[in-house]
């Protein structure tokens, strides 16, 4: 018989990630819950799907980490960041690893640590101690640049997931209260301010503009006929054309009054902690990038908001 010597030591409990686990079934998965239907699949189906995926689990504790650091706390909040963007590290190594195969195994994982890591890319620059550097349309371009990548390996997935235990994750909830409908009309004044600029300038994007507000039309319209707004803010990053993106990247005046109407959108989420005001702080620093003449054309921008842009 062996004695009790010879027996390996036994392996001791990571505290710090059962810390994050307790945050995320208590607390966190709420905050990635669209609505009260779907949170029992955050809280309990996508942990359990974790234990199967490493990478999943480690999307889930950087974004629990991310959660933890919201606190004014200057060192907890630094000491949480790094542990975040550890945790995120490991997660995007190992969905990189598994991103090449067509498993079924490996379907709701990758779709639900894509949704996650979506969430941890607004929530990083909003958590992020403000610079006299900082640039929100940069970091917005970062956004929408990191979450595009995920296009081609959800679009193989989607049927997969739909079919599945995670289904109602991708159904439309139609119980929130609509919006006023005066979108419309902004989408119809864009519509016609676009035109009129082709008509100035032979050289105008008329066509790549006309089928970014078409995408920005639908995704509003669906808000204010109580679509789910985390939903729509999400589809419209993976249906506007990457043109477009390069477009407001390079400060193209009409890209950026587009790109505010889009702010309206993600400003009714501000309630999230992940989320917070960058549709006010997107709006104010496009305001402060246009002439008089532009701004004039973000009047229901403001109205819809209630944000304010300083005078230059």
């Amino acid at each position: 018989m062996d004695s009790p010597t010879a027996r390996p030591p036994a392996r001791e409990l990571n505290i710090q990630d059962l810390e994050l686990m307790m945050q995320w079934c208590t607390t966190t998965y709420r905050s990635v819950s669209r609505n009260s239907t779907v949170e029992c699949i955050w809280q309990a189906v996508v942990p359990r799907e974790a234990m199967r995926h490493p990478f999943l689990m480690h999307g889930i504790l950087a974004l629990s980490a991310l959660h933890l650091a919201v606190t004014d706390n200057a060192d907890i909040k630094d000491h949480y960041i790094r542990t975040s963007k550890d945790h995120r590290n490991q997660a995007l190594l190992g969905l990189t690893k598994v991103s090449g195969k067509s498993k079924p195994s490996h379907c709701n994982a990758t779709f639900t640590l894509s949704n996650i890591l979506m969430i941890f890319s607004f929530a990083l620059p909003e958590i992020m101690e403000p610079s006299p550097n900082r640039c929100v349309l940069d970091e917005l371009h970062q956004v929408f640049q990191s979450t595009r990548e995920s296009i081609d390996m959800l679009v193989n997935i989607i049927d997969s997931v739909g079919n599945g235990e995670l289904r109602p994750l991708l159904q439309h909830d139609t119980s929130h209260p609509r919006m006023p409908d005066t979108s419309r009309l902004a989408i119809m004044s864009l519509a016609r301010l676009n035109a009129n600029l082709a008509r100035q300038d032979a050289h105008h994007e008329k066509d790549l503009y006309d089928a970014t507000i078409k995408q920005l039309g639908y995704s509003l319209d669906k808000v204010s006929q109580g679509g789910e707004t985390m939903i729509v803010a999400f589809q419209w990053i993976f249906h506007v054309p990457s043109q477009y993106i390069e477009l407001f990247r390079q400060r193209e005046p009409f890209a950026l009054v587009i790109l505010a109407h889009y702010a309206v959108i993600i400003h009714s989420l501000r309630g999230h902690w992940w989320m917070g005001e960058w549709g006010a702080r997107l709006i104010q620093e496009i305001g402060q990038c246009l002439d008089t003449n532009w701004r004039n054309s973000l009047s229901w921008v403001l109205d819809a908001t209630g944000c304010y842009i300083p005078p230059v």
